[in-house]
């Protein structure tokens, strides 16, 4: 139960922008601005070491002080961190403009180091990714990478998240060798190559090209879990939101808990949700208040 999982993907230094008033375009708004550890991959590992699980990372902290901070904060919450040397690329950033309801007006992300990943840099951990019970990708790493982790290490669970619409696309070649790929209504639509905002059709699209398990995430809607012929949609309470930022990663370290603790598929969707609505309480990327027993009381209270 205990893992250890090993997560492979995007680490980086988070830049987040909260205005006081409804955002005027093009120009100066008034606000806040703070910067927290973050990336997708690095987000889903402190999620999970929060809530008790053995985590290993694998990524690129590129060249720069910042790479050495996020470093850091991945030994202070107990993440082994293991990197692959990029030389010459820039310690990842995203730079996040986040509206006066807390969710995201626009993202720009510098992710080039992890572009660097190649299946003979991943090779190099690949004693350490053999004792791994789970595995879960994102797609801040090259097609090529993703294909290559998922062939070699397919006989677990692999579960990928698709990170972004521009990204997306690269999952395309390994949907039959995963166990969850987890999207959203736009990202699945990218993927799929279907109209946006068709989910049942992007679903069907992606089951029939061989997913075996898809959760398409959709904010207060709530999330849709697919797997063959089974459609379960669970919305859970309103809640607090501060900060959008994290929510998704939050919400799949939530499933890669479930698949370790062999939930129901109800009992899956309300765990993730749940450790995503602590993500959204907090200004940080990854809550600090985020702890194993809570997210199970709250996951109760939601099938109660």
């Amino acid at each position: 139960m205990r893992g250890p999982v090993t997560v492979i993907g995007g680490a980086n230094t988070d830049i987040l922008g909260f205005v006081e008033h409804p955002i005027v375009q093009r120009d100066s708004n008034p606000g806040h601005i703070r910067t927290s550890p973050g990336g997708v991959g690095r987000n889903i590992a402190e999620n999970l070491a929060r809530l008790g699980i053995t985590t290993r990372l694998v990524t690129s902290l590129g060249e720069g002080p910042t790479g050495g901070e996020v470093a850091a904060s991945c030994t202070e919450v107990g993440i082994d961190l293991l990197t692959v040397s990029t030389p010459g690329f820039a310690a990842p950033r995203y730079l996040a403009i986040m509206d006066d309801a807390g969710d995201l007006a626009l993202g720009i992300n510098d992710m080039r180091a992890l572009e660097a990943i190649t299946p003979d840099a991943i090779a190099v951990h690949a004693a350490a990714i053999d004792e791994s019970v789970v595995i879960v990708l994102d797609t801040n790493l090259p097609a090529e990478t993703l294909e290559y982790i998922a062939e070699r290490w397919g006989d677990r669970p692999v579960l990928l998240d698709t990170v972004s619409v521009a990204k997306a696309p690269r999952a395309r070649g390994l949907l039959g060798k995963l166990h969850t790929l987890k999207t959203n209504e736009l990202e699945a639509a990218a993927l799929a190559g279907t109209v946006s905002g068709a989910v049942d059709a992007a679903v069907d699209a992606l089951l029939i090209a061989g997913a075996a398990r898809i959760v398409v995430t959709g904010g207060i809607a709530g999330a849709l879990i697919a797997s063959g012929v089974s459609r379960v949609r669970f919305v859970p309470p309103p809640a607090t939101v501060v900060n959008a930022t994290g929510a998704g990663d939050a919400y799949m370290a939530g499933l890669v808990y479930a698949v370790l603790a062999e939930f129901d598929t109800t009992h899956t969707a309300a765990f993730a949700s749940a450790v995503a609505t602590v993500a959204l309480g907090s200004e940080r990327t990854v809550s600090e208040a985020l702890a194993e027993q809570p997210a199970l009381d709250r996951m109760e209270e939601m099938l109660s």
